[in-house]
């Protein structure tokens, strides 16, 4: 029962605070006979009291928005929102990713999230050396790549200057050697 007295208690107390017109300073409460809290501005026998103490609603810093707007109009100011941190990841392959692939092609999958517009671009590090030019596209095929173990970095430019870069990744590159392959099989007549 005391939780709910608590209960109402706040629920009563805080509709009295959003209510600027309301300035009633004493409350009273009282428990009846089936347990049931009551609460009221007017006096009842066996009745407890709270009191409030709520300031009277003042208008002064309206009222002096309002006089500052009046008397100083200042030009709105057209503020783009300012953008979040550029930010790059590599997606595929993953770290430590092997990749089986003859042709020794390697899929390098990129997201951001700034669009690649003018004078953003998109750059591959293999092996900590950019791999072709910078592109707006954020898909790779890495052709004729020697098997064995590379680390990938994707980096976003801005006219040029690095503004973020992924982390490194390795991944493993597994060919077919010509060494160890097997001579046909030989079927008789």
């Amino acid at each position: 029962m005391k939780s709910s007295r608590l209960f109402i208690l706040t629920i009563l107390l805080t509709s009295l605070f959003s209510i600027t017109t309301v300035q009633a300073s004493t409350i009273y409460t009282w428990e009846d006979e089936k347990g049931v809290v009551h609460f009221s501005d007017q006096p009842r026998p066996g009745a407890d009291t709270i009191n409030l103490n709520i300031p009277e609603p003042s208008n002064s810093k309206a009222n002096s928005a309002d006089k500052s707007q009046t008397t100083n109009p200042q030009p709105e100011q057209t503020k783009e929102p300012a953008l979040p941190i550029a930010t790059i990841s590599l997606i595929s392959p993953l770290h430590e990713q092997t990749v089986r692939n003859n042709e020794g092609i390697i899929d390098v999958s990129v997201v951001s999230n700034r669009k690649l517009t003018k004078g953003h671009n998109a750059r591959l590090l293999l092996d900590g050396k950019p791999y072709g030019r910078p592109q707006t596209k954020l898909n790779w095929q890495l052709h004729n790549i020697d098997r064995g173990s590379h680390t990938l970095q994707a980096q976003l430019l801005k006219h040029g200057k690095v503004i973020a870069s992924s982390d490194m990744i390795t991944v493993y590159l597994h060919r077919a050697s010509i060494l160890n392959r097997q001579p046909p099989a030989i079927t008789p007549k």
